[in-house]
């Protein structure tokens, strides 16, 4: 009979904290996309039309990774949340959900300032994935 060996109690925990991590949604501000590569330099368009496509087969690809996107600035505004945000021109469908870039705060100021609407802005950003509108969060100037 092969003997059972104590479960180690640091090594348990470790892998409860490390399953917590596994989260469906991004936290609001993430420093982290300062120092990240994106693995893929798209346009929103691109981009958005990738998620209407195949939304299954673009959250297993983008979700969680820094990607830096470009693309026509359509509005700035400041959601229920207090942080700011960017929506970009979309043709495929021209009116309704689009491309939500959610600015990290640190930046948010001098990118709006910077980009009046009209004009094509490249972020870098983390993708989180359709809720409505493609959510893209703690955007910054690559």
């Amino acid at each position: 009979m092969a003997r059972r060996r104590p479960v180690n109690l640091s090594m348990a925990l470790a892998l409860v904290l490390a399953l917590a991590g596994c989260a469906k949604t991004l936290p609001e501000e993430d420093r982290r996309i300062t120092l990240a590569t994106p693995i893929v330099k798209t346009t929103t368009e691109i981009l958005w039309k990738e998620y209407l496509d195949n939304p299954a087969e673009a959250k297993r690809k983008y979700f969680g990774q820094a990607i830096e996107v470009a693309g026509k600035v359509t509005a700035f505004a400041i959601g229920p949340d207090s942080h700011s945000f960017v929506m970009f021109e979309q043709k495929d469908p021209p009116a309704g959900p689009g491309v939500q870039a959610n600015l990290l705060d640190d930046q948010a100021a001098e990118i709006m300032a910077s980009s009046p609407i009209g004009t094509r802005l490249r972020l870098k950003c983390f993708a989180e994935g359709l809720s409505g509108n493609l959510i893209l969060r703690s955007c910054v100037r690559p």
